[in-house]
């Protein structure tokens, strides 16, 4: 046999081997999901908010079929989620907590993303009971001493935040602006850190959600008042905000969101297995552990949501001086 015949009948069998191939059809991709699911909480680990995802990761788990893992990222205004998910891929396999300052800090400097236009949101989850607490041996045992003392000493009184632009540091300067007084914020990377301050002596008065909650309970600190519609389950003996003054109510509910332009089969399976989760018993028991409330939203009308949140909030850091620039 020449060699140019071996070549040809070579060439043949390798035609006809493709054509087997083209012939055959492609393996569907993997359902989704297809490997563990990452979401990033955008403060320290043992904080409420921590918690509080992590039993719900938990939860809805077994039902996706794959693990769900919990990045904690504190800092940065509590937008490292928002800034992870701005830069993922969109695949379903990198998911954030987006807390109320990621639609605030923007306003007050350039976070290099647009809450409007660069996410995907799946879910508004719940909202905080916020409030003001004060260690137990803290000469201040309600919240009139504590704005009388603050009115006659200015700048004296200081309280700890997770972040500059959570909802507690706006809260409690738009308290000030209302009652003419000033005090001073001071900063942490977490609620967890925040607390270790005040029970240190280093701050004067903790303003923040119920991750106080254990210290209440077992005396080492006091709650002053909440910032809720209504008093707490969990503070039943404390006033709100509302019903001592007047002052509208407040909380900071968080949500779910992904990547911009998560494919439709991928959005509408974790929009069913989230609300599943969301509105289970054993969810709705966390929630009601933590002085939580659920405040359920679809995608649609959480994106509708977040856009007039971002609006609203332009004129809430304006009005407040908060902004570093623009």
């Amino acid at each position: 046999m020449t060699t140019l015949v071996r070549f040809v009948r070579r060439c043949a069998a390798g035609l006809a081997l493709a054509s087997v191939f083209a012939a055959t059809p492609a393996r569907a991709a993997d359902p989704y999901p297809a490997h563990p699911i990452h979401i990033v909480v955008p403060y320290q680990a043992g904080g409420s908010t921590d918690i509080v995802v992590r039993r719900f990761a938990e939860l809805a788990a077994p039902r996706l079929g794959q693990s769900i893992v919990i990045e904690n990222r504190g800092g940065a205004g509590a937008t490292l989620g928002a800034r992870a998910i701005k830069t993922a891929r969109p695949d379903g396999y990198m998911l954030a907590i987006l807390p109320s300052p990621v639609f605030r800090m923007p306003h007050i400097q350039d976070m290099g993303y647009d809450p409007v236009h660069d996410f995907t949101y799946i879910m508004m989850l719940s909202g905080y009971t916020l409030g003001v607490a004060v260690p137990a041996a803290s000469p201040f045992k309600s919240w009139a001493d504590l704005v009388g003392y603050a009115k006659a000493h200015p700048n004296e009184v200081t309280y700890g935040t997770a972040s500059v632009g959570s909802a507690s540091n706006v809260m409690m300067e738009d308290i000030a602006t209302r009652n003419g007084l000033a005090w001073r914020h001071i900063p942490y990377k977490g609620e967890s850190d925040v607390l270790t301050a005040v029970m240190g002596g280093q701050v004067t008065a903790y303003a923040g959600s119920t991750t106080v909650q254990p210290l209440v309970q077992a005396g080492k600190m006091r709650m002053l008042v909440t910032w809720g519609a209504h008093r707490s389950a969990q503070y039943p003996d404390t006033p709100t905000l509302h019903e001592i003054d007047g002052t509208p109510p407040a909380n900071a509910p968080f949500g779910i969101a992904g990547p911009k332009g998560l494919p439709p089969d991928v959005l509408a399976r974790l929009q069913v297995v989230f609300k599943q989760v969301a509105e289970s018993p054993q969810f709705q028991a966390v929630l009601t552990q933590y002085g939580q409330e659920l405040v359920y939203m679809d995608g649609t009308e959480y994106a509708a949501y977040a856009a007039r949140q971002f609006a609203e909030e332009a004129a809430i850091v304006h009005k407040l001086g908060l902004a570093t620039q623009k």
